[in-house]
């Protein structure tokens, strides 16, 4: 028996001898991730190997990437502004407007984005203060994030070959989604679940001239029907999600959301973390109108968070209407 070891997902199987072809490299998709895993061909000593197609950096260069990455910024200013403010239990309407008053020009797209269909009121929000008082500190504090990330989130991936309009599309989908699963099912991760969801794909954004430089070995795995963070995993030795997880500590989040992002295309993987689950379903959700991504997603999901599959569909539906509010208070 051959023994072989997949390089994305680190399982080990034992393949019959005679079932290789004689002084042939075989290239064969991994049962679990689909990473592709290199049968070497048999040298005059009637050695072989198992290698991953490309060689995979590991942690080394990850750090090394998160080091040098200029794809994402540090934490947007106003938004760690906000976030120290609201935290406060003496948190005031007047505080909240001082800090969104240091940005006109982002106090003014918050507050078009509080009057759209989705957040709106009957009564018209004219004022920070207002906003505060009609919608909550924590609603508040949504907008803002959304806001100061639609930039950053709104760039087309080269690499990846994805609109932008899609990347950003596809982040306010999972948030929203998010946001939605938790409030029916686990209303004390809301807040949790809609930020970690916004950026839980920002890897891709700090891995897309990466992936540009080797994109004739990444478009080769996902012909052979691997998935983005496999195909991730045989170039680079980890993925989109681990690397996002790894950047966002620099920006002080909860590790509640950096879990959730590491884990939000395993959440097996996660020691039975909610949250993770969460983002998973969230982002199957969002998935289900881009069938390009080649998503898979873990049926178990639908049991740990409490949700039967009718109730997706029909959550799918509101976020789906929801997102297109928001991006048309954006154009």
């Amino acid at each position: 028996m051959k023994q072989i070891q997949c390089p994305g997902c680190q399982k080990k199987y034992s393949i019959p001898e005679e079932k290789l072809p004689k002084n042939k490299t075989l290239d064969l998709p991994c049962p679990a991730c689909k990473t592709l895993i290199r049968i070497e061909a048999e040298d005059s000593e009637g050695k072989g190997a198992s290698t991953p197609v490309s060689p995979s950096g590991g942690d080394e260069l990850m750090q090394k990437i998160v080091k040098a990455s200029k794809a994402l910024p540090p934490m947007p200013q106003i938004i760690a502004k906000a976030t120290q403010v609201l935290s406060s239990d003496k948190a005031s309407f007047k505080e909240v407007g001082d800090v969104l008053e240091t940005d006109q020009a982002m106090a003014t797209r918050v507050l078009k984005l509080a009057n759209s269909a989705y957040y709106g009121r009957t009564v018209p929000v004219s004022s920070v203060q207002q906003a505060s008082a009609l919608l909550g500190f924590q609603t508040l504090l949504e907008l803002i994030t959304v806001v100061s990330t639609s930039k950053m989130m709104g760039r087309r991936l080269e690499g990846y070959v994805i609109e932008a309009e899609a990347v950003w599309r596809h982040s306010l989908l999972v948030a929203t989604g998010s946001k939605l699963i938790a409030q029916k099912t686990h209303p004390e991760l809301v807040n949790d679940a809609f930020n970690a969801g916004l950026i839980h794909d920002s890897g891709m954004l700090i891995l897309d001239d990466y992936v540009k430089k080797d994109r004739p070995a990444y478009n080769g795995f996902l012909e052979n029907g691997q998935t983005i963070q496999a195909a991730e995993r045989a170039l680079f030795g980890f993925d989109h999600a681990e690397i996002a997880a790894e950047f966002f500590k620099r920006w002080n989040l909860p590790e509640t959301q950096l879990h959730a992002i590491r884990y939000h295309h395993d959440p097996a993987g996660s020691g039975g973390d909610i949250l993770s689950y969460i983002l998973h379903l969230a982002d199957d959700m969002a998935n289900r109108e881009n069938t390009e991504r080649n998503f898979v997603f873990d049926r178990k999901a639908l049991d740990v968070i409490g949700v039967t599959e009718e109730a997706t569909e029909l959550m799918a539906e509101e976020v789906r209407e929801a997102v297109s509010h928001i991006m048309a208070s954006f154009s």
